[in-house]
């Protein structure tokens, strides 16, 4: 993605040097989509994110990203049901990073989220409408976002190991206590094919509790493939259940092929209660423009139909 410099500036202070930069980038999607409600429709989409970053004279690095296209100043509101009040900070994320590690506040992901891979993601190129994420199979960020969708993380990575640690604030409700998270993940080397490893474990007041693992991997011949399972205690009677994702993805040249498959089995005597799959391709134009297409469809126990989605269309990075 190219960048355009915006501002640099060079801090001096008595004791050294230390630069900021401030750069931006962006993207704009066009094409059109279509659902099982709806006739087929055209879709824009244009994302603005503003990119800072610093150092300290001591060696700290900073830095702080917001995205335009999400700060809108629209009220949130979480799986809990709680309006967030710093909900003008959506997109919004700012770090600190040292020999401690990195601390990120904001619209992060959580330590479950940073540890394991989602199978939707192996290998996906996207699509304008995210089809190939949008079925009732997948699961996404956990918990993570149950609140006011701020998060405070710190993380830490020696060599192919990291640990994570994050907070989920409870947006000052009384009666409700923040959610928190773990996760670990780890890289293992096997004759030049990384394979990753993830591990976590998130709980959320009111909600219930998640422990999860994955593994991932991207071979020289441009397969990747990837796997997540988690399993959910609710606090709610009846809403225990397991969640199960697999992913592939392919690259030759210009050409990116993906798809991924996902089911949910909760202890309510339904078995699956829903499941669906993905499909994702992308044609490389060069220059920043991309051909995508994506599809999804959900298989759901009960439900009058299966909603179905596509869409196609251009993506440009700038």
């Amino acid at each position: 993605m190219k960048k355009i410099l915006i501002a640099s500036t060079a801090l001096v202070a008595m004791t050294g040097a230390a630069a900021a930069d401030v750069t931006l980038s962006g993207r704009a999607e066009m094409g059109i989509f279509k659902t099982s409600f709806a006739n087929t429709q055209f879709f824009t989409d244009i994302d603005v994110t503003f990119t800072m970053s610093g150092e300290t004279d001591n060696g700290l690095t900073f830095g702080a990203s917001v995205d335009l296209d999400e700060a809108d100043g629209s009220p949130f509101t979480g799986v809990s049901g709680a309006t967030g009040n710093n909900a003008d900070d959506g997109g919004a994320t700012i770090f600190i990073s040292g020999s401690f590690g990195t601390i990120t506040m904001g619209d992060t992901d959580g330590a479950m989220d940073w540890a394991l891979t989602e199978a939707g993601n192996v290998g996906n190129p996207g699509s304008i409408a995210d089809d190939e994420t949008s079925h009732a199979g997948y699961l996404g960020s956990y918990l993570d976002g149950a609140y006011d969708g701020q998060i405070l993380r710190w993380d830490y990575t020696v060599g192919d190991f990291g640990v994570a640690v994050s907070i989920d604030d409870d947006n000052g409700i009384p009666g409700l206590s923040p959610g928190y998270a773990l996760g670990f993940k780890y890289a293992i080397d096997l004759s030049g094919t990384t394979v990753n490893l993830g591990l976590g474990y998130q709980d959320v007041d009111t909600l219930g509790s998640t422990v999860g693992v994955s593994a991932d991997a991207t071979f020289a011949n441009g397969l990747s493939a990837g796997i997540v399972y988690s399993t959910f205690s609710g606090d709610v009677p009846g809403t225990d259940g397991d969640h199960i994702g697999i992913g592939v993805g392919y690259t030759t040249g210009a050409l990116s092929l993906h798809a991924n498959y996902g089911r949910f089995e909760a202890d309510t005597g339904l078995n699956p209660t829903a499941a669906g799959y993905g499909i994702a391709a992308a044609y490389d134009l060069g220059g920043g423009a991309v051909v995508h297409f994506g599809y999804s469809k959900d298989d759901v126990d009960g439900a009058a139909f299966d909603v179905q989605r596509a869409s196609l269309g251009l993506g440009l990075s700038f």
